[in-house]
């Protein structure tokens, strides 16, 4: 009986171990890029949004040209995205613009528009 308490608290203790290890960001969990795609997305309809007319919508289009680096020891994130600008009668304008970002990709540093088409 000894043994089988003792390996279902040793087990126990693993598991949380385990979540507490994951959570503090050195695993990735299922979930954990989507979570940062979802952030990228919403950190730039944020910033758009900020910018527009009442009654136009921002849609997030895509992000290419996509790279990870450090600069002053910080991870950034720096991609070219495309969005919508959807005017309240349902027409669509496309934009482009260069973004850098932090590393869990929630917060926006620089931003610059490269095109409109």
């Amino acid at each position: 009986m000894k043994k089988t308490k003792f390996i279902k608290i040793a087990a126990c203790i693993a598991v949380v171990l385990l979540i507490l290890y994951a959570q503090s960001g050195h695993i990735n969990l299922p979930g954990h890029g989507n979570r940062e795609n979802r952030n990228f997305e919403e950190a730039v309809i944020s910033h758009v949004s900020a910018s527009i007319v009442d009654g136009e919508k921002v849609e997030f289009g895509s992000k290419y040209l996509c790279e990870d680096y450090k600069e002053n020891g910080e991870v950034r994130f720096s991609a070219n995205v495309s969005y919508y600008i959807v005017s309240t009668d349902g027409a669509k304008e496309k934009h482009t613009a260069h973004v850098v970002c932090n590393e869990d990709k929630d917060r926006i540093i620089e931003w610059k528009d490269i095109n409109n088409d």
